[in-house]
């Protein structure tokens, strides 16, 4: 029998060892790995918020391919918050975030962090030359279009028309978030400038 244990004994100490091995190794790697993922995205949120000088992830009802939102603050000061997507492109799972300023109520960018996309097609959404046209934009929804773009439009990367709309719908849908859970500063002051004019001529 010994013809038997022996290479059975030493199969199962070289797996027990591997095994070891490995748990010690991704346990190494895995907190060096976390934080430059945690690193790449603070750097992509300073982007599409300048403006921020740090970031707190906030609980909400999550909707759609919404995945995450943080606020961004200068000092105390809420300037807006960055929304993390995760929309199905054409490889799988684009994962994607939009700052919007709630000073300006605008749109403020989007940048694409990680993705599988098709190289040299939908891979080029990380590119500045598609990135940018969603900088800056009015809170509106945002269409693609193959030809030059237009006004809420954005032109799509060619053969690429499936990145383009996950991307574009994606974003579609932080503005949306935003327009429905928060009164844009200056339709807030507009309305209560109307109110108090109403509550003059009342009075009087």
């Amino acid at each position: 029998m010994n013809y038997i244990f022996k290479p059975a004994a030493v199969l199962f100490i070289t797996a027990v060892i591997t095994v070891t091995l490995l748990s010690v190794a991704y346990n190494l790697t895995l907190e060096p790995i976390e934080n430059q993922k945690r690193k790449t995205q603070e750097a992509a949120m300073k982007e599409v918020l300048p403006r921020a000088d740090k970031f707190s992830e906030i609980q909400i009802e999550l909707s759609g391919s919404m995945s995450a939102v943080y606020e961004g603050f200068i000092d105390d000061m809420l300037v807006g918050y960055v929304v993390k997507l995760s929309p199905k492109g054409y490889g799988g799972a684009i994962d994607l975030i939009t700052g919007i300023s709630v000073l300006t109520n605008t749109l403020i960018g989007m940048r694409v962090i990680k993705h599988t996309e098709t190289p040299g097609l939908g891979a080029l959404a990380v590119k500045g030359n598609f990135y940018r046209q969603f900088n800056s934009r009015e809170l509106a929804r945002l269409n693609v279009t193959r030809s030059s773009p237009g006004e809420n439009e954005i032109q799509a990367i060619t053969s690429s028309t499936v990145t383009t709309r996950a991307v574009t719908n994606a974003v579609n849908e932080a503005i949306e978030w935003y327009l429905k859970t928060h009164i844009p500063y200056h339709a807030k002051d507009e309305h209560e400038e109307s109110a108090g004019s109403e509550d003059g001529g009342e009075s009087e």
